[in-house]
C-alpha cells in the first residue's frame, strides 16, 4: 500500500447530508386584506381626480368671455364699431371663441389693417389693431395706404386734401410707388404733389400743388423728374405764377408753357444743364 492509499483510508470522505427541500407556506390571510384596500384606495383616488377634472374642464369650457380689452391709435374707428362688429362671436365661452373668425371680421374693417386677438384667462379677450394710414385718393371713393393698397371706407370727406393717384385697373402699387420715389426728389423743395396720373398708354403726368402740370412721359422717369428739381432751384424756377404747364418728355431739356398773355419758352441745353433761350 502506497502512501496515497494510506491517506486516504485515514480521512474517509464524509456522506453528503440530502438538502432539505424547502416549503411554501401561504401568506397570511390579513397581507391580502391589506392589498384589496390599496386596491380599492387607489380606485377611489382615481375616480375622484378624475370627477374633479371633469369639472375642472368643463367650468373653462363654459366661462363665458366677461370682458373685451382693445388697445391701438383709434382714429377712424371706435371701440363701440369694434365690440358690435364681433358681438356674436364673444357671447361664446372663452374657450369656444374662433379667434380666427374674430380677426378676419376686424380686418374686414375698411379702417383696421392688421388685428391680433387673444385668449386672457379666466375671462377676458384681448384685441390689438392697427388702423390703415391714408397717403394718396384713388378715384372718388377710395384711398390707397403706404403700401400701394386700395381700401373703401364710407366716406372719404376728411381725406379729401389727400393727393389724387390714378391709373389703369390694377395699377394702384406700381402708382404709388412712382409717387414715393418723385415726393423723395421733390419734397426737400417745398414742392407737393397734387395728383399723378399714369395714362394708358404707359405714360405719366402730375400737377403740382400751385396748379402747374407736368409731362413726364414713359421713360427715363427719375432722370426727368431730377431735371425738372434742377430747373427749379434754377433763376428760371423761382417763380412760377405764369406757368402752365412743364414738359420734360426732351432729351437734355424741358419746355415751359406759359398762359395765355405769353408764349410758350423752350429751356435746352446741355444734359443736366439748363438755360432759357
Amino acid at each position: 500500500m502506497d502512501s496515497r492509499t494510506a491517506a486516504v483510508m485515514r480521512h474517509p470522505r464524509k456522506p453528503v447530508a440530502p438538502r432539505a427541500i424547502e416549503r411554501l407556506e401561504p401568506a397570511p390571510a390579513d397581507g391580502r386584506v391589506t392589498r384589496m384596500l390599496i386596491a380599492a384606495f387607489s380606485l377611489v383616488i382615481i375616480g375622484v381626480t378624475a370627477y374633479g377634472v371633469n369639472l375642472a374642464v368643463n367650468k373653462v369650457n363654459s366661462q363665458r368671455i366677461e370682458k373685451v380689452h382693445i388697445s391701438g391709435a383709434l382714429a377712424f374707428v371706435t371701440e363701440e364699431q369694434i365690440k358690435q362688429t364681433i358681438g356674436a362671436d364673444v357671447s361664446a365661452s372663452l374657450v369656444n371663441a374662433d379667434l380666427g373668425r374674430i380677426k378676419q371680421k376686424l380686418e374686414d374693417l375698411p379702417w383696421i389693417r392688421q388685428a391680433e386677438v387673444r385668449r386672457e384667462w379666466p375671462d377676458a379677450l384681448d384685441i390689438t389693431v392697427e388702423e390703415e394710414i391714408a397717403i394718396a385718393r384713388w378715384g372718388n371713393k377710395e384711398l390707397l395706404n403706404q403700401q400701394g393698397q386700395v381700401f373703401a371706407p364710407d366716406r372719404i370727406d376728411e381725406q379729401l386734401q389727400l393727393p389724387l393717384l390714378a391709373g389703369p385697373v390694377n395699377s394702384e402699387g406700381k402708382v404709388m410707388r412712382q409717387y414715393q420715389e418723385f415726393n423723395q426728389l421733390l419734397y426737400p423743395l417745398g414742392v407737393r404733389i397734387r395728383d399723378l396720373t399714369l395714362h394708358d398708354n404707359g405714360s405719366y403726368s402730375l400737377t403740382l400743388t400751385n396748379g402747374v402740370w407736368v409731362k413726364l412721359g414713359r421713360q427715363d422717369l427719375l432722370e426727368r423728374l431730377r431735371r425738372l428739381v434742377m430747373f427749379l432751384q434754377s433763376e428760371f424756377g423761382k417763380d412760377l405764377h405764369d406757368v402752365e404747364a412743364i414738359d420734360l418728355r426732351y432729351r437734355n431739356g424741358l419746355a415751359v408753357a406759359r398762359h395765355a398773355q405769353e408764349s410758350g419758352k423752350a429751356v435746352t441745353g446741355k444734359k443736366g444743364s439748363l438755360v432759357t433761350r
